[in-house]
């Protein structure tokens, strides 16, 4: 799923395909049916499809437990007021005897990633924007980061 050209730190825990059926078979029944596929994996999270219209994202190093957290707590408010469309959680999972940390579904946001095909022209209009919103005072009730 992912190459180590960037010295890519080691996963922390195994995610495979048979781990996110069981995960989600434990926790949302509802999508035991769909075909889990895997995506890819970054420096932080192991993506795999769920379904046509689900991704599920995993921490695969303990380090990016918060990050998780902060997406739960945080895209849901934050989504209705950005200018792109962000994978908010739908669903979030809890640890379980197999796998060690909360987890997310989001929905499937079609595209590619921008590494993986040029912008187009109004994509730096849409990222300056996104940007701009981002760099705004957080609300009171925000911890500092």
């Amino acid at each position: 799923m992912s190459d180590n050209r960037f010295g890519t730190p080691p996963a922390e825990v195994h995610i495979d395909n048979a781990l996110v059926r069981s995960l989600v078979h434990e926790q949302f029944p509802q999508y035991a049916s769909h075909r889990v596929q895997p995506i890819g994996s970054g420096w932080d999270n192991v993506m795999m499809r769920l379904g046509t219209d689900l991704l599920v994202r995993l921490p695969r190093r303990a380090i990016a437990v918060a990050l998780i957290e902060k997406e739960q707590r945080w895209l849901p408010e934050l989504s209705s007021r950005l200018p792109i469309d962000v994978p908010v959680p739908i669903h979030n999972g809890r640890p379980s005897t197999d796998y060690p940390w909360p987890w997310s579904i989001v929905r499937w946001l079609p595209g590619d990633g921008a590494d993986r095909s040029p912008p187009d022209a109004g994509e730096g209009r849409r990222l300056s924007s996104f940007l701009y919103f981002l760099h705004q005072p957080a609300p009171p009730v925000a911890r500092v980061n």
